[in-house]
């Protein structure tokens, strides 16, 4: 493989180190990834000696364990050689952001910093339909008991069933403990919270310099804040005052005014699904901005170099939009159809899940799609993590654990080029799938 050529714009087959030792160094502008949360039940014991292991300079190191799902490839979070090659291929300043769990998180930015990456913030994204998966402790006591216990169903008729169960753990609508013990600890389960966000770590390579001398000298530095911005219904208005027009609160340029207001409030570190939004707009009502009372103009003083003399003009009106408290946040609202996009020919599978959003699968019941893979992040998501990171000249993204392509998408969607590398063929195949039902920006 020859590089770009054969790089730009393709999602790779291989393992993501050797694909990348074909990408000269300083050649990525961003980096946004989901790579393995390493969600298996390590011990305390196992964790030492995996960050002893790296500290001593065995940085390709990773428990021979099975992780989420029973799978070998969520053993453990990627070690800090597959961060230090991500690192050499990506330019001085380049932005990264990497998706961790949150049971987890810790031992990710561990790995990434051992790798010469500075963390710079963490990203929430909060969801509203993630499931619990906890242990019933009273179910537990029962079951090392033997016990026998009284169960109540109801059947498909509708009519309720009441007998006796030894220690089961069916899946019943009404269980009663059956032992003094297991009554106490009715309500009680394991430490299995319902899961509400993803943290996104935001680190860089460190700059070449100051910020403004890494951007001239290698096209990359910071975030795109005001591509980012989040849209408001505000109304801003342009002032006269004593013959100056469109005055501001800091200068008196002409035509400032207007082109000084921002599209929209700055980005946060906090971002919405569409359901998180309407809960939380449910909590917050719909209010508008706080405006000045009638008569009560602020005022400001400026000196004007033109005319040589202090003016004082009318400052601007609060925002005065109205809405939920999510309009302060970006809110990624999903297709219900984008994650089987492009693969209507393909077969059904059985759906799997990360969190038990969107294919039920720690709920109990059953789904199937074209795209089975277990990870599946929301396409506006990060639609709007390739428009915050853009680079003036667009910049090119890399995903090494690109999955089933989404990252390469929503590079594609805002005009950006990318490199996704999967290690599994049938991920592959489902990346190109969808990449090819995505449209050229006009």
């Amino acid at each position: 493989m020859i590089y770009p050529d054969d790089f730009i714009n393709k999602v790779i087959l291989g393992d993501c180190i050797e694909v990348m030792k074909e990408i000269p160094d300083n050649s990525i502008d961003t980096v946004i990834t989901n790579p393995p949360y390493g969600l298996s039940n390590h011990s305390e014991q196992l964790i030492r000696t995996t960050l002893l292991k790296w500290l001593n300079g065995e940085d390709d190191y990773i428990p021979k364990i099975k992780g989420f799902m029973n799978k070998s490839w969520d053993a453990f979070v990627p070690p800090p050689a597959v961060w230090k090659e991500i690192f050499r291929v990506m330019k001085p300043g380049a932005t990264i952001l990497v998706f961790a769990g949150t049971r987890t998180y810790d031992l990710m930015t561990i790995s990434m910093r051992l790798a010469g990456f500075e963390i710079k913030d963490t990203l929430m994204f909060l969801y509203g339909q993630g499931f619990p998966k906890a242990m019933d402790i009273s179910k537990q006591i029962d079951k090392m008991e033997g016990a026998e216990r009284e169960v109540i169903s109801k059947g498909r008729s509708g009519k309720t069933a009441i007998w006796s169960q030894k220690g089961g753990m069916g899946d019943y609508d009404i269980t009663t403990p059956a032992t003094p013990e297991a009554k106490l600890w009715n309500g009680w389960k394991s430490h299995g919270l319902k899961p509400a966000y993803e943290p996104i770590i935001m680190a860089m390579k460190p700059n070449e310099g100051s910020y403004a001398e890494n951007a001239l000298r290698w096209g990359v530095a910071g975030l795109n804040i005001d591509g980012g911005r989040i849209p408001t219904n505000e109304k801003w208005t342009k002032r006269d005052y004593k013959g100056h027009t469109n005055l501001s609160s800091y200068l008196i340029d002409k035509d400032y005014y207007k082109e000084s207001h921002p599209q929209g409030r700055f980005p946060a570190n906090l971002i919405l699904d569409e359901e998180t939004a309407k809960m939380l707009d449910r909590q917050s009502g719909i209010s508008g901005s706080t405006r000045f009372s009638k008569g009560a103009i602020r005022h400001h003083s400026f000196w004007n170099s033109t005319e040589g003399k202090g003016i004082q003009c009318e400052a601007p009106d609060n925002y005065g939009d109205i809405g939920g408290a999510s309009r302060f946040f970006h809110c990624a609202k999903a297709s219900k159809n984008e994650r089987n996009m492009g693969l209507e020919g393909m077969p059904l599978k059985k759906a799997g899940g990360m969190q038990g959003r969107n294919n039920g699968s720690f709920d109990g019941k059953i789904t199937y799609n074209q795209n089975n893979h277990p990870t599946v992040k929301s396409l506006r998501l990060l639609e709007y993590l390739c428009i915050l990171t853009k680079t003036p000249n667009g910049g090119i993204v890399l995903d090494p654990f690109a999955g089933s392509g989404t990252t390469c998408m929503a590079a594609k969607k805002v005009g950006r080029d990318f490199i996704g590398i999967e290690k599994e063929p049938e991920y592959v195949s489902i990346a190109r799938a969808r990449l090819n039902a995505i449209k050229e920006p006009k």
